[in-house]
C-alpha cells in the first residue's frame, strides 16, 4: 500500500480529510522520535516503539575472517503488539 493510498483508506475510515490524514502521518516519524528520546512509544493496537542501547561487542569480518570491534549504538526497536500480531496471522495471502 502506497502513502496516497494510505491516506485514503485512513481518510476513508475516520472521516478526516485527506489533509489531516496526510499532515498526521507526515508529523508522525518526528513525534516518534522525540518521544523515544525519552522512553518508548505505543500506538495502541499496532506497536511499540523503543530506543535500544547496543553495546560494544566483537565481530568477524566474514569476508577476512579478521575480528574487530563494534562500537556500542542506539538502535530503533519495534515490537508489535499482540493483538495485531495474531490479526496478521489470520490473513491469508493466498
Amino acid at each position: 500500500m502506497k502513502k496516497s493510498e494510505l491516506v485514503d483508506a485512513l481518510a476513508g475510515a475516520s472521516g478526516q480529510s485527506k489533509a489531516a490524514v496526510e499532515a498526521v502521518l507526515d508529523a508522525l516519524p518526528g513525534v516518534l522520535l522525540s518521544g523515544m528520546a525519552g522512553d518508548a512509544v505505543t500506538l495502541p493496537g499496532v506497536a511499540k516503539f523503543a530506543a535500544r542501547h547496543r553495546a560494544e561487542r566483537n565481530v568477524r569480518n566474514p569476508a577476512t575472517g579478521a575480528s574487530m570491534v563494534s562500537p556500542a549504538t542506539t538502535v530503533a526497536a519495534i515490537k508489535v503488539v499482540k493483538p495485531f500480531k495474531e490479526a496478521v496471522a489470520g490473513i491469508s495471502t493466498s
